[in-house]
């Protein structure tokens, strides 16, 4: 398989995090008591800084997430050459959706006039657009499909943000949600060559589903006996973030370790699910990676959910950091909890 082309859209509205915490006094104007109010902003601020995240792109007055995915379907389009017609498969994946049923992909394939593509939704959260990598490249493997496009569009920022907040205790659960940056991402993908060492490795604890959720109104009906998940607010942002982030990083590090085809190589370009700064550091020195190898999105856009990997893969070769020949890792820690990574040649 090959990596023919990767494209991103970002929203213009470039937003810091003084103006979220702005934002979240505006929205709780008579909520949050006087007594209160310094010890929110600290933990905002201590919080900010312990993340890494300094900006992120936010859509404006008048932006539509319908938008910035047409924009990144027809740049990626226009940066490989290829034809419309020749696309045969569209895979849509990631969070970022306006309905439950039918598949968003659908969507896309009528607005970007793929006519000749079949296609379909994967939906693992912020693993999504890795995984539906690996399917591509299945497909092209059987050549079942000759040209697909994956295609995500992570814009829902405030439909999915808790800005309800009276105290500095109630960021406990909903504070990752303010790292959040929003972008859309298109990747075209064809059949390399005879030697195609593109190489994927998932794993999965699904009891640990409960610690990064944005639940339904119905969550209660799928709620497992003990209770876990009934207390989240429908259509908002949970996370237990220092449970997610621990349990995740040592199973990124072993899972990398365990596989040969993975810590066996040296590797040119190291893209990661971009968390926080933090987080991506301390994986890196426990998998003994070389840290000047690591490209990091998160500083100035913050967690762009599913389109994290595309769009540090994008901005590495529009900057000079990716180029043709080089060897890359992914490298993904995603809720559910499920760690993956792929190796490839570029």
């Amino acid at each position: 398989m090959k990596i023919l082309s990767i494209a991103y859209a970002l929203p213009s509205k470039r937003v810091t995090n003084e103006d979220l915490i702005q934002e979240i006094f505006e929205r709780n104007r008579g909520r949050i008591p006087e007594s209160e109010q310094e010890s929110l902003r600290e933990r905002l601020n201590r919080f900010f800084a312990m993340s890494g995240t300094q900006t992120r792109f936010h859509r404006n007055n008048g932006e539509r997430a319908i938008d910035f995915a047409l924009q990144a379907g027809n740049a990626a389009l226009e940066k490989a050459g290829a034809k419309r017609e020749d696309v045969d498969l569209l895979i849509y994946a990631g969070v970022g959706r306006g309905w439950v049923e039918p598949a968003t992909a659908n969507l896309f394939q009528s607005e970007l006039g793929l006519r000749s593509a079949t296609c379909f939704d994967v939906l693992d959260a912020c693993a999504s657009w890795i995984r539906s990598l690996a399917i591509a490249k299945s497909f092209l493997s059987q050549k079942v499909h000759k040209l697909v496009m994956i295609l995500n569009c992570e814009c829902n920022f405030r439909e999915y943000a808790n800005f309800d907040i009276s105290s500095a205790q109630d960021l406990e659960n909903s504070f990752s949600a303010f790292t959040i940056g929003e972008a859309a991402t298109a990747t075209l993908v064809a059949p390399g060559d005879a030697e195609d060492d593109f190489f994927f490795s998932f794993k999965t604890w699904g009891e640990k589903h409960g610690l990064c959720k944005i639940t339904l109104p119905n969550a209660d009906d799928f709620a497992p006996s003990n209770g876990n998940g009934t207390y989240l607010k429908p259509m908002s942002f949970f996370t237990a973030p220092s449970e997610l982030l621990s349990f995740t990083i040592r199973k990124l590090v072993s899972h990398y370790k365990e596989t040969e085809a993975l810590a066996s190589r040296i590797y040119d370009l190291i893209v990661g699910h971009a968390v926080s700064v933090s987080s991506t550091a301390r994986a890196v020195a426990l998998m003994s990676l070389d840290p000047s190898r690591v490209f990091d999105t998160h500083a100035r856009f913050g967690n762009t959910v599913s389109a994290s990997l595309p769009l540090g893969l994008a901005v590495a070769e529009q900057e000079g950091r990716l180029a043709r020949g080089n060897r890359v890792l992914l490298v993904m820690g995603s809720a559910g909890v499920t760690t993956a990574f792929s190796s490839f040649e570029y």
